[in-house]
């Protein structure tokens, strides 16, 4: 009669490679799960997820100022309520400019705009393209006539997404009050959310916290920067082509890159059309290779530089990132997927060292500051 197998010796006798593969397979299963919940549960909470990060992101850009404000004797909160108007200030004053100056010089534009269309069909018929009149019609004349004709319907149209419109300014004010609430906060709100976790897990979250925002910080100020150089590589290039509106333009450049992809997109039809319009349809194209070419040199070649080790990802990681992002969660999803990398990244990476490092404490509640300082310079 046989006797029953005990279960060691049934486990003794699957190989060895096979129960590590079966372990590994059932931990990343429950992490991918536990991943996919995490994203699920932001999905559905799309407006408040949008304005909590980009909160997060802006009060990133706007800490410096407020801790110079707060090491030259300021009060938090009132260093905070500054830095905060600072900001939103300089911004909105930026896309006053912008409105009041193209606003200004509408009616010389109106009375441009045959003169461009005409051009415009001209250099589709007798330029490289060789079209057809009738086909460079249908692409200038008629598509003009047909905008002016329907023009009440397009009106009407657009009225339809005041619903929308009245969602993004409820984010808009929520995210205003994101930021103000995280810059006047002493890290309170973390601590409070690491002491949510299991106590040997405090010490962790301590050091993947701050690595974290040392990482968006530098990321926010290297994205400023990087507008900067764009733009002003641009107001050369338009003084050259006589494009009106040259430093409006470049300040809409400015504004447009700290939003990448959508707002960048806007700025560039903003100086195509306006190219388009005064000088015709040779020099907007120009006008837009230039852009691509001033873009893509200092994206590769500068912002590698300004990032440093913070956000030292290799190139197709960022590439499947952004594209994953863009897949996931459009225009939003591509700004956000770069710095949750580089975030995700450098708390992996402090974390290890801190583990490999010998130094847990099971009964600290928290690292000491100085220490958190000296383990994430030593890591990151």
């Amino acid at each position: 009669m046989n006797e029953p197998v005990s279960p060691d010796k049934a486990r003794a006798s699957v190989p060895f490679g096979i129960r590590l593969a079966g372990a590994w397979s059932g931990y990343l299963l429950l992490v991918a799960a536990a991943v996919a919940l995490v994203f699920w549960a932001l999905a559905k909470l799309g407006l408040v997820t949008v304005a909590l990060v980009t909160g997060i992101m802006v009060a990133a850009l706007l800490q410096p100022l407020v801790a110079w404000l707060v090491r030259r004797g300021l009060g938090r909160g009132l260093s905070a309520v500054i830095s905060f108007f600072v900001g939103f200030g300089f911004i909105a004053l930026l896309v006053w400019f912008v409105w009041a100056q193209v606003a200004g010089s509408s009616g010389e534009f109106a009375s441009q705009f045959g003169g461009a269309q005409r051009g415009a069909r001209d250099w589709l018929v007798d330029g490289p393209l060789g079209l057809a009149p009738a086909t460079a019609n249908t692409y200038t004349v008629d598509l003009a006539k047909t905008v002016s004709e329907h023009s009440g319907d397009i009106t009407a149209q657009a009225g339809g997404y005041l619903g929308q419109a009245a969602g993004a300014l409820s984010g808009f004010v929520l995210t205003l009050f994101c930021v103000l609430f995280l810059l006047a906060d002493d890290g309170s709100i973390w601590r409070w959310c690491v002491r949510v976790l299991p106590r040997p897990a405090h010490n962790y979250a301590d050091l993947a916290g701050a690595a974290a925002w040392r990482t968006l910080v530098v990321y926010m100020r290297s994205l400023v920067l990087l507008a900067v150089l764009n733009a002003g590589a641009m107001l050369p290039v338009m003084w050259i082509a006589g494009v009106p509106l040259a430093v409006p333009l470049t300040v809409a450049l400015f504004l447009g890159s700290l939003v990448p992809l959508v707002g960048v997109l806007v700025a560039a039809v903003l100086l195509f059309v306006i190219a388009l319009v005064s000088k015709g349809i040779v020099t907007a194209i120009v006008m837009m290779v230039a852009l691509a070419l001033v873009i893509q040199l200092f994206g590769n070649l500068v912002n590698p530089i300004i990032l440093g080790k913070f956000v030292d990802l290799h190139p197709l990681v960022i590439l499947l990132g952004v594209t994953a992002g863009t897949v996931l969660g459009g225009a939003f999803g591509a700004f956000t997927a770069v710095p949750l990398i580089a975030v995700v990244n450098n708390m992996v990476k402090v974390m290890r060292r801190y583990h490999v490092s010998g130094e847990v404490d099971e009964d600290l509640d928290h690292v000491p500051e100085a220490r958190l300082e000296n383990l994430v310079e030593e890591s990151l």
